[in-house]
């Protein structure tokens, strides 16, 4: 039997928490009928909506920076949207590469 796998002990933001929810390490045999998703989302429609939560981040840093530059808006606003954006982006950056060793090391696995 494969050991689990440790859940993820807290989440930077909403795009961390979605994607450490399709990563859960219970399956489905040992959910509750509480705690199950709905019978259409699955592990692709939660990463498209991590995705596009990330790619609506870095819109609003963007919106927000131009304000500023334009003389409204609040700095400090633009600041932690920025900072948010970033750090969702490097999230992302690091999940990609940690998946794309992960299936590099299974593919080189002899059989």
């Amino acid at each position: 039997m494969i050991p689990a796998i440790p859940p993820v002990a807290s989440a930077a933001s909403s795009g961390v928490t979605s994607i450490a929810q399709a990563l859960s390490t219970t399956t489905p045999a040992s959910q509750s009928a509480a705690t199950r998703q709905a019978p259409g989302s699955s592990f692709g429609n939660i990463l498209a909506q991590a995705v596009d939560q990330m790619q609506t981040s870095q819109v609003n840093a963007q919106a927000q920076s131009v304000q500023v530059a334009a003389g409204g808006g609040s700095v400090t606003s633009a600041q932690i949207a920025a900072t948010q954006a970033t750090l969702e982006t490097e999230l992302a950056v690091s999940l990609r590469n940690a998946v794309t060793s992960a299936l590099n090391q299974i593919m080189s696995t002899p059989f």
